[in-house]
């Protein structure tokens, strides 16, 4: 993200199983994200800007995710590497909550 980027985090409802594995199919890629008030009956997609990559720069997370994956490559993990990313995020976000006042 570059210097005066926003960082927007989506929850939503439910999801269908078909749902969910169509977000999870779009991570990693660059898009556009629609918000409204009111329900969208169509986009005038002709008049957004071009999304501006920047070529070779990682966020943090990506870096740690990396590394994450490099370290599990070497240590023969016996599990996938997004049950061992899901579990190691969850073991430090657990901790760091142990230290909240």
């Amino acid at each position: 993200m570059s210097d005066g980027g926003l960082r927007l985090q989506v929850d939503t409802q439910e999801l269908a199983s078909e749902d969910m594995a169509a977000v999870f199919q779009l991570k990693g890629g660059m898009g556009w994200f629609y918000f409204h008030e009111n329900p969208i009956k169509e986009v005038d997609t002709k008049s957004l800007p071009p999304i501006k990559l920047e070529k070779g720069q990682k966020t943090p997370s990506e870096r740690l995710r990396a590394t994450m994956y490099v370290f599990w490559e070497q240590n023969k993990v016996a599990e996938s590497f997004d049950s061992y990313y899901t579990n190691q995020i969850e073991k430090w976000i657990n901790q760091i909550k142990e230290k909240l006042v």
